[in-house]
C-alpha cells in the first residue's frame, strides 16, 4: 500500500471553539485557514470542517502561529 504524502504544512492543530449559543467544540485538524469570516479545517480523519465566524463568541488556536512545534 502506497504511503500517504501530506503536505509540508500539515501539522498538529487544536482549535478550540465557543459558539454563540455556548456549545463548546474542540477539533484536531492537520491544516488550518483562518480569514476574516471563516475557519478553514482540515481535520485528521482527512474531512473537511467550515466554522462561519458570525456564529463564534471565541476560538483558540494551539500552537499559536508563532510558536514552535515540538
Amino acid at each position: 500500500m502506497k504511503k500517504k504524502i501530506y503536505d509540508e504544512t500539515d501539522k498538529n492543530y487544536e482549535v478550540s471553539v465557543r459558539w454563540i449559543d455556548g456549545y463548546f467544540e474542540s477539533f484536531n485538524a492537520r491544516q488550518m485557514r483562518i480569514s476574516e469570516t471563516l475557519i478553514w479545517l482540515r481535520l485528521n480523519n482527512h474531512k473537511n470542517r467550515n466554522i462561519p465566524l458570525k456564529n463564534v463568541r471565541w476560538y483558540s488556536v494551539y500552537p499559536e502561529s508563532h510558536e514552535e512545534m515540538r
